[in-house]
């Protein structure tokens, strides 16, 4: 029971609400500038690493353009999937499969936020959206739904709590780049520069990718991995709030909820796994027991090869990154890369191993922040943590 009384008010009357504009090249004029299409909006964050312009007109500027604190939401594809705004980028406009939802002084845009991820973790926009088949969610509907408001200074209070855990998580996350970048430019350095310890002494012959370190060979990804069994099918319908056995998707997110059950793959430090999700084509070292989606397909080092995981890893997770690949699977094992003596291989590794295991340990952190946030989320939402402060 509420201490004091919140409000519930149909979101168009508490924010102001814009969809973005429309793309096409042969009428819109003015100054190319980056924006913010669907695939560009993921919960709570922003993909920013793969942006394209737009034309706008000045007239047009603060109509389309983004401020601090606006909350950009998906108006297709997963409706309400949404984030807020900080001023990631400048100059930065949408485009019309994005809402702008703006709210009003007495909102608070943090504890919105909060709000639509609760509703989006219910399937609460499910009931206004459109579409048997392609899913939408126009503005008429939206600015129907309805949003239980505290005062001000108790939102603020609430989403102060559950942003703590958020900003633990984007610490965690800005780390990993960093990780990551480091094993690249490392990965880079060897094997495509090939500036490798004692690399000085050997000399270099032709192949079919041009001149590679003698000794050195040309092989398709098929010779080097092998796809083992994956057990068990999971969706996220068969997670249990409190299950210990992840449960991996296609995304870049990677663990959709946990499961009590036997795990399907039993990856540990000492024998990882890389798994490679089709249709995102995204590709990951995994060091801990797990269970998957259907396009989420597990693989260890082919053992008439053995060549070292690590260097495996980042040698397939390179053809994706520096490729741009964005194919499926049966089209990634004909892929041809260059395979080098498996002692510098397993060198390479000694070097990225204690890098990827301090990745997994963060993204590991990162689920059990994600974990307590939520936990907290339905509670802080509906008064029933706050209720000392709410008197």
């Amino acid at each position: 029971m509420k201490m004091v009384k919140w409000e519930r008010k149909p979101l168009g009357a508490v924010a102001d609400l814009c969809l973005g504009k429309m793309l096409d090249q042969n009428k819109n004029r003015g100054e190319p500038l980056p924006y913010l299409a669907n695939v560009n909006v993921r919960w709570g964050e922003f993909a920013l690493d793969d942006l394209r312009t737009m034309r706008f007109e000045p007239k047009e500027m603060d109509r389309y353009g983004l401020r601090f604190g606006d909350i950009v939401m998906c108006e297709g594809g997963e409706p309400g999937r949404c984030a807020i705004w900080k001023d990631q980028a400048p100059g930065m406009m949408i485009q019309k499969a994005l809402h702008r939802i703006r709210p009003k002084e007495f909102l608070d845009c943090h504890f919105l936020f909060y709000s639509f991820l609760r509703i989006g973790q219910l399937k609460g926009f499910d009931q206004y959206v459109t579409g048997a088949t392609i899913k939408h969610l126009p503005s008429e509907k939206l600015a129907k739904v309805e949003i239980e408001i505290p005062p001000l200074p108790i939102q603020q209070g609430i989403a102060g709590i559950l942003s703590a855990y958020d900003e633990l998580i984007e610490n965690n996350q800005r780390r990993i780049r960093i990780l990551e970048d480091m094993a690249h430019s490392l990965y880079r350095e060897w094997f495509v520069h090939f500036r490798y310890p004692g690399y000085e002494s050997v000399s270099l012959v032709d192949s079919p990718l041009g001149q590679i370190p003698q000794g050195w060979e040309v092989r398709v990804v098929e010779d080097v991995l092998k796809r083992v069994p994956s057990g068990k099918k999971y969706d996220q319908k068969s997670a249990s709030p409190m299950g210990t056995v992840p449960i991996l998707d296609q995304g870049k997110s990677g663990i959709i909820g946990y499961h009590d059950d036997e795990p399907g793959v039993y990856a540990t430090e000492d024998s990882p796994i890389i798994v490679f999700a089709n249709h995102t084509c995204y590709q990951r070292l995994i060091l801990f027991p797990f269970s998957a989606i259907q396009n989420v397909l597990p693989f260890v080092p082919n053992p008439l090869l053995k060549r070292d995981i690590y260097w495996l890893h980042w040698a397939t997770n390179g053809l994706i990154v520096f490729n741009d690949y964005k194919g499926h699977w049966p089209e990634f094992i004909a892929k041809e890369l260059v395979v080098p003596p498996a002692e510098i291989c397993q060198s390479f590794g000694s070097f990225t191993s204690p890098v990827m295991r301090e990745i997994l340990k963060l993204e590991r952190a990162i689920e059990k922040l994600r974990r307590t946030r939520d936990l907290l989320l339905p509670r802080l939402l509906t008064g029933q943590i706050f209720l000392v402060k709410s008197t």
